[in-house]
């Protein structure tokens, strides 16, 4: 059995497909039918198409299976692109490099078992949709005839090419429109079943409330001299000595703040798994009481002082993770359970069989559904670049210095620095959004 070891989640939005591909650079090979493919992606990819899989005893379309194995070419190829696995000459992932995961002699092996989980999953979730009424309504008919439509106009005839012929070129032989708009339905359906099951998922008190935390940061991480650390301490002790109450550390740290003496402050909800390990240590210790103050260490950033403000409700968007990773696990538990059946006569299946696994799903822009639920698999070469960074040594410097916003300041430093500008840019967008959300909530 195969073992692999991390998750993330990946949005495939269905357009961006066609507007990235360069149709440069035409490739002999023996049958023309795949040339437009092969000008897009190159040559490496058709050998992986046209696999006939079974569901549960049902036939699963060629186009359909054709959509899934490309667009996980993609997804990987993103990450071949940020250098993080090995490119050809187009770009894309180089299936034939050797992998570095010991369990794949390939990338192609690898990208595979990608593939074919995200196929899988998708069934799953499309079974579920089926046996509990979930279908295809009008809402989703119409956002399919909008990106159609799209593609015909914006894509297709500027490149003097009918919809059909534009979509054979980047999906594949036998892609016309109406087979499309059949693998866009299905597509769909099983993201509106995500959305289903996490409006219905039921919360415990454990999952909905967080600790909430008030903090002031005197920045000193572990490679800072003794002497900065010293100062560190000494004028958090300060701070924290002058507050006769918990509401007195704002006013200070706002203060020392703007004088240049505290890095970061502010108001922060405490979710697992998300800051660094000293910061969620001692929000989660036994015993906390409301209004105490303490002054903690963390050797990624520094000295905080820190006080308690109780438990609060998550925020809607972390809530949507917590059900949605109820919804990767449910779906792992019926894969490892072999409840279903998925495999093909012209490939080898690969099965998932690891508890670290986990299925990710759900994704919508501004409330309207455009990606599919597809099981995105990285290995730990992966999750290694992204705990340790690019050169595996761990960073002790948070990405950028925090401004005022509650999202930053105890968060797990990120890696390397291209990773470290994507991810600070969707962090502004999250923060620019939460405080909209809470001051809607002062309201």
């Amino acid at each position: 059995m195969k073992k692999l070891g991390a998750f993330i989640l990946l949005s495939v939005m269905i357009l961006t497909v066609f507007s990235g591909c360069s149709n440069a650079g035409t490739v002999s090979v023996a049958s023309s039918t795949y040339q437009p493919l092969i000008d897009n992606y190159g040559e490496q990819l058709p050998q992986y198409l046209d696999k006939q899989y079974y569901y549960d005893g049902k036939p699963v379309s060629i186009q359909e299976s054709n959509f899934y194995f490309i667009n996980a070419y993609l997804d990987l190829s993103t990450y071949a692109m940020y250098g993080y696995f090995p490119a050809n000459a187009k770009g894309y992932l180089d299936l034939s490099a050797a992998c570095s995961e010991p369990e794949y002699a390939t990338y192609g092996e690898y990208f595979v078992e990608y593939a074919e989980n995200s196929l899988e999953s998708t069934c799953i979730l499309l079974s579920r949709a089926e046996a509990e009424g979930v279908t295809v309504n009008d809402e989703i008919k119409a956002s399919i005839d909008t990106s159609l439509n799209d593609m015909r106009t914006n894509y297709a005839a500027p490149a003097g090419k009918t919809l059909d012929d534009y979509l054979q070129a980047y999906y594949g032989p036998g892609n016309d429109e109406a087979t499309f708009r059949t693998i866009l339905e299905r597509y769909y359906l099983a993201d509106a079943y995500s959305k289903v099951y996490c409006e219905n998922y039921v919360f415990s008190d454990e999952e909905k409330y967080v600790p909430y935390l008030r903090y002031a940061l005197f920045y000193a991480p572990e490679t800072s001299d003794q002497a900065t650390k010293d100062k560190a301490l000494e004028t958090a002790t300060a701070m924290k000595n002058a507050c006769s109450t918990i509401d007195d550390l704002t006013g200070l740290a706002q203060n020392a703040q703007a004088a240049g003496t505290v890095y970061d402050q502010g108001d922060i909800l405490v979710p697992r798994g998300r800051m660094v390990a000293k910061f969620e240590e001692w929000a989660y210790g036994e015993g906390r009481t409301e209004g105490e103050l303490d002054i903690i260490y963390a050797p990624e950033y520094g000295y905080f002082v820190v006080g308690y403000l109780g438990k609060q409700e998550q925020t809607k968007s972390d809530l949507d993770q917590i059900a949605l990773q109820a919804l990767s696990q449910s779906l792992l538990d019926e894969i490892n359970a072999g409840t279903h059946d998925l495999h093909s006569k012209d490939a080898t299946v690969s099965s998932l069989s690891n508890t670290e696994v986990l299925t990710v799903v759900f994704l919508t822009l501004a409330g309207v559904a455009i990606v599919a639920v597809v099981v995105i698999l990285i290995a730990n070469a992966m999750k290694k670049n992204k705990d340790t960074g690019s050169k595996g040594k761990s960073s002790s410097k948070p990405a950028s210095k925090p401004s005022n916003s509650k999202d930053k300041a105890a968060k797990k430093p990120q890696p390397s620095k291209k990773r470290q500008e994507e991810e600070e840019d969707e962090d502004e967008d999250e923060e620019y959004d939460e405080d909209e959300d809470e001051d809607e909530d002062d309201e």
